[in-house]
């Protein structure tokens, strides 16, 4: 890359930790896709079918193989009821590096973070990193094999700890916020459009929306 020759630059500082994309939708793409690849999607969509319903859950009723496109919320979801998915399919290897890293996610989204909480971030790395190469190992039931882990994301769990102790834990500085924004700002603008010349309906929609919340506010005063 072309910054790994500059001077006095360590990329991982340059770029700030991002718990949305660099660990829910990370594991969504990674461990559980090395999962899936390991165990076959027919066996891993199986197991979610036979998970009760519970309050407080989804329920992916159809399965997780075919989702094509994943929310951060749904992949947050997924981590709710990955691991017991794994229970008889899988190795213990890859179902202790999948716990590890699970953890580690369940950690670095708390508002306050100490250094004991810090060195468990980095002991539950650890123990994945030791476990990972079993999504090397195929079980022989048609899944495809994981051949490498030369992958940015999981690499920079590494830096979550010193990451945290520069600026705070990532709870401060998530980009959920300016997606979900997007949502407001973007897509239902766009939705109030006749689609011919957007740009201008749009900014007529937002300006008219924020007229009318600052009249609430004031009758609301």
């Amino acid at each position: 890359p072309f910054w790994a020759d500059l001077p006095y630059t360590d990329i991982c500082k340059v770029i700030c930790n991002d718990t949305l994309h660099g660990l829910h939708k990370a594991f969504k793409d990674h461990t559980a896709q090395w999962n899936i690849n390991c165990v076959t999607p027919f066996e891993i969509d199986n197991q979610v079918r036979c998970l009760p319903k519970t309050p407080g859950f989804r329920h992916f009723s159809g399965g997780i193989s075919k989702i094509s496109q994943w929310s951060g919320q749904e992949a947050k979801d997924l981590e709710h009821i990955f691991l017991p998915l794994l229970a008889g399919v899988q190795t213990p290897s890859a179902i202790r590096a999948t716990r590890a890293e699970l953890d580690l996610i369940h950690h670095a989204g708390w508002k306050t973070l100490g250094e004991d909480d810090l060195k468990r971030m980095k002991d539950f790395n650890k123990i994945f990193h030791d476990n990972k190469n079993a999504f090397l190992q195929t079980p022989g039931r048609g899944g495809r094999e994981q051949d490498h882990f030369n992958i940015p994301k999981p690499h920079a769990r590494h830096h979550y700890p010193e990451n945290i102790r520069w600026l705070g834990a990532p709870y401060n500085y998530p980009t959920e916020i300016s997606e979900h924004y997007q949502i407001e700002v973007a897509k239902k603008a766009y939705k109030a459009t006749n689609r011919k010349e957007y740009v201008k309906q749009m900014l007529l929609w937002l300006s008219r929306q924020e007229k009318i919340y600052l009249r609430g506010m004031l009758l609301r005063w």
